[in-house]
């Protein structure tokens, strides 16, 4: 599967990742927050909802959301988890393409802003955000790759797992409409999750690399992985996250 097909691996794990997928913490929504002076009359688009893992923790403060997404199931989840929310709306449509009704205060883009076309992504936030107005991208990032489990099971990787090269960094300074920005706020934020190998097989179910491999090479994959978690690491394994946040205001 060609590296720019990846993107569309998610919606065929749409209820797997809703399921499995850790949220935010706590203090990185508040940070964006505080950050971007949103107030009760703010609009936040979000770019690559997903199920609404990120897009709760505002939902639940009242501001008034458009999420976009590419997937029509993982729209569904959406809905269904915040259908108690009036504010919240979804489009089902790439960022490229999308054409915007009226300006935003607010753009947050959540394990998503690296899929977006590195040629459109500043210039077209730049463009939906109202004078003042803030982006705010955050993913969660695994740390600590080298030790124990993560480590031994790397040979696992080695003889199943054929990564793809992609181009998807997310904060870099030379893509096109990057300079409309400020200098970028980055605040990292420490938690860790630990997984039964059950929970840590289906966490892998929603990578898109392990969800286009090969039946055989998934299922090998996975085996390993659970025999090593059960025989060597007591049934579970812990992982080390930092969520970064990296934060820029229009000039």
């Amino acid at each position: 599967m060609p590296s720019t097909e990846l993107k569309t691996t998610f919606n065929t794990a749409a209820v797997l990742y809703e399921d499995i997928r850790p949220g935010y913490p706590e203090e990185l929504i508040q940070d964006i927050v505080e950050l971007s002076g949103i107030n009760d009359h703010s609009r936040i688009l979000e770019v690559g909802c997903g199920t609404g893992k990120a897009t709760q923790p505002f939902a639940e403060r009242g501001y008034e959301l458009v999420c976009l997404d590419i997937g029509a199931d993982l729209i569904a989840v959406a809905r269904e988890r915040l259908r108690k929310y009036p504010n919240v709306s979804f489009v089902q449509q790439a960022f490229e393409a999308w054409k915007p009704e009226g300006t935003f205060d607010l753009i947050i883009s959540a394990t998503a802003f690296h899929w977006i076309d590195p040629k459109v992504r500043y210039l077209k936030a730049f463009q939906v955000l109202k004078s003042n107005g803030c982006l705010a991208v955050f993913a969660n990032q695994h740390v600590r790759k080298g030790e124990g489990f993560f480590a031994e099971s790397q040979s696992l990787y080695d003889k199943y797992y054929a990564p793809m090269t992609t181009n998807r960094s997310t904060h870099a300074t030379n893509f096109p409409g990057v300079e409309a920005f400020r200098s970028p706020i980055r605040r990292v934020y420490p938690w860790t999750q630990t997984y039964s190998s059950e929970q840590y097989i289906k966490l892998l179910g929603t990578y898109s690399g392990h969800i286009a491999l090969p039946d055989e090479n998934r299922n090998l994959l996975f085996e390993g992985i659970t025999n090593l978690i059960e025989t060597k690491y007591d049934g579970q394994v812990t992982k080390h996250y930092e969520a970064v946040l990296d934060f820029r205001q229009t000039n």
